[in-house]
């Protein structure tokens, strides 16, 4: 994968967790930097720690699906992106009272939001992906959005991270059709 790629699939897999944290902003009366920073570090160590277990995993596969290990990505990120777009666009009830912002609340909405980092990095051991690189790359901007997200939230509410998630779905099904074209002028 290029940085281009790198980038915008980091940004794709942050969007989840930019829309978590405009939602607990928006909770916050007024949001601190210890706030943004909590959640921010976060949510970026537990989107660092997914693809690192679902690598693993397609590392163990990848010898068994080399000839459409293509396929394989072109599926994960369709699905994917399929599904972060149709989140992204239908509407949702809202209700401040149920954004926590406590440590086990916020552990839970990072495991919960990264779930997609963890079939992505799966891609990444079928596909024998750069992994130390995608992962900072991964883990720098989650953070930078999820602090973002904090101050963002107060000022936005959660409407943002709706369309942030639509557009983080049409990525992913590019980034698919990407790997699948790039593999089929081989």
């Amino acid at each position: 994968m290029d940085l281009v790629s790198i980038f915008l699939l980091a940004l794709a897999l942050s969007t989840d967790s930019f829309a978590v944290a405009v939602a607990k902003g928006s909770t916050l009366y007024k949001p601190t930097i210890r706030h943004a920073l909590l959640l921010g570090s976060i949510f970026a160590i537990v989107q660092v720690a997914m693809p690192i277990f679902g690598w693993k995993a397609g590392v163990e596969i990848q010898p068994f699906v080399r000839s459409y290990d293509h396929w394989v990505a072109f599926a994960i990120l369709s699905v994917l992106g399929a599904r972060m777009l149709l989140d992204g666009l239908r509407r949702s009830e809202f209700d401040p009272d149920k954004v926590l912002f406590t440590l086990p609340a916020l552990v839970l909405a990072a495991i919960a939001t990264s779930i997609d980092s963890l079939v992505v990095g799966f891609g990444f051991g079928v596909l024998s992906v750069a992994i130390f690189s995608t992962l900072v790359a991964i883990g720098v901007v989650t953070f930078a959005s999820s602090v973002g997200g904090v101050y963002l939230g107060r000022q936005l509410g959660q409407h943002v991270g709706r369309f942030a998630e639509a557009g983080a779905g049409i990525v992913l099904l590019g980034l698919g059709v990407a790997i699948l074209l790039g593999h089929l002028s081989d």
